[in-house]
């Protein structure tokens, strides 16, 4: 294949992207942009499936806030670049400034713990805060594997439900990082986008998971929601959820980085069987916890804030797990866990200090 005539250069992609991101922000993502297409794109423009790992891993530097190659090293690949991989840069420029196309729907997949996510819209991105609550929890459950063995047996998988998946980046990091066959995973979404990245990624980690995952398709406000999940499996022990959470008023101010291109389902609470294209943010929650209120309610439906019925009944392991929007909506949310059944919660805060997670927990 033949390569780029020597007058390409990078600067007037790197001066259309200053224009809409700012000059720093710009030299990151396209040294990112560069590093992907040198890692996933042959001369012919083939994606090279074993090369993906690199790029995700190279891409984990967008939401760890850890450096970009050097601008030598970026200039140094100039000559390097075949006519396919200069007409994919130019595409890629061209969406994010003018389509305001997310970086990581461009670049198509992340790493998300152990896990490695492929990413394409509407399914909600997989953001740091929740990779790394998703962490945080998996060594909590590790540490405590010990205290659920019985005369050093080892009781049944915990039956683990993801709600709202999207990617199922939660389910399959959470799989991978777990003590191997120590839990049973199932995530569930409303968006048949979501369950189809969600298997494919599934099969993409097939490797990688040291757990069984499964997903569904289920509308957790449904009338019948509990008793589908219980067809599922008929017990549950743990419920985590990045849910929607976002208020109407702030899904307002949005950029449209986000608000044209993710699922408004994913951040925004909505009444069951809302059209999400004929919705009105007026007539919607204000608080922005109405999902999560449903979500405690169903938890306690399927008996995961039962004080006797789990196998981890005793134990100061989490029943309820779920994201929040920040400090504003940690008292209606743990009020919501209180009132059924959840005598005890616990709130995490994100690196950045925001509040985060609301655990709930059943004590005697």
């Amino acid at each position: 294949m033949p390569r780029s005539p020597s007058n390409n250069t990078l600067i007037p992609l790197l001066r259309k992207l200053s224009e809409k991101l700012g000059a720093q922000q710009a030299k990151n993502e396209l040294r990112w942009m560069v590093d992907h297409v040198h890692a996933a794109l042959d001369d012919s423009g083939q994606r090279q499936v074993s090369r993906l790992e690199k790029s995700a891993h190279r891409a984990a530097r967008i939401w760890r806030d850890q450096p970009a190659r050097s601008a030598e090293e970026v200039e140094q690949d100039n000559i390097r670049f075949s006519t396919v991989q200069w007409a994919w840069l130019r595409q890629a420029v061209s969406d994010r400034t003018e389509k305001h196309k997310p970086l990581q729907y461009i670049l198509g997949n992340q790493p998300f713990g152990k896990a490695n996510i492929s990413l394409r819209p509407p399914v909600l991105i997989p953001r740091w805060e929740t990779e790394e609550w998703m962490l945080r929890l998996v060594s909590m459950l590790n540490a405590h594997m010990d205290s659920l063995s019985v005369d050093g047996n080892r009781p049944r998988p915990l039956n683990i439900l993801d709600a709202c998946t999207g990617t199922g980046c939660v389910a399959l990091g959470m799989a991978c990082g777990l003590e191997p066959e120590s839990a049973a995973i199932a995530g569930v979404d409303i968006s048949d986008e979501a369950i189809e990245l969600a298997e494919e990624n599934l099969a993409l980690n097939s490797l990688l998971a040291k757990n069984k995952v499964q997903f569904h398709k289920l509308d957790l406000q449904a009338p019948d929601a509990a008793s589908r999940l219980l067809d599922v499996m008929p017990s549950w022990d743990i419920v985590v959820s990045n849910p929607p959470y976002v208020t109407p008023s702030e899904y307002g101010q949005l950029d449209p980085d986000v608000k044209e291109w993710e699922d408004i389902r994913a951040l925004v609470p909505m009444p069951y069987s809302t059209d999400p294209k004929e919705v009105n943010l007026k007539d919607l929650d204000p608080s922005g916890v109405a999902f999560i209120v449903n979500l405690a309610k169903l938890a306690r439906d399927i008996g995961v804030s039962d004080s006797s019925a789990s196998s981890i009944a005793g134990t100061s392991i989490p029943r309820l797990v779920v994201e929040v929007g920040g400090k504003m909506q940690i008292e209606p949310v743990c009020q919501a866990l209180h009132d059924h059944g959840f005598n005890s919660t616990e709130v995490w805060k994100d690196m950045a200090g925001t509040e985060r997670v609301v655990l709930g927990y059943v004590k005697s």
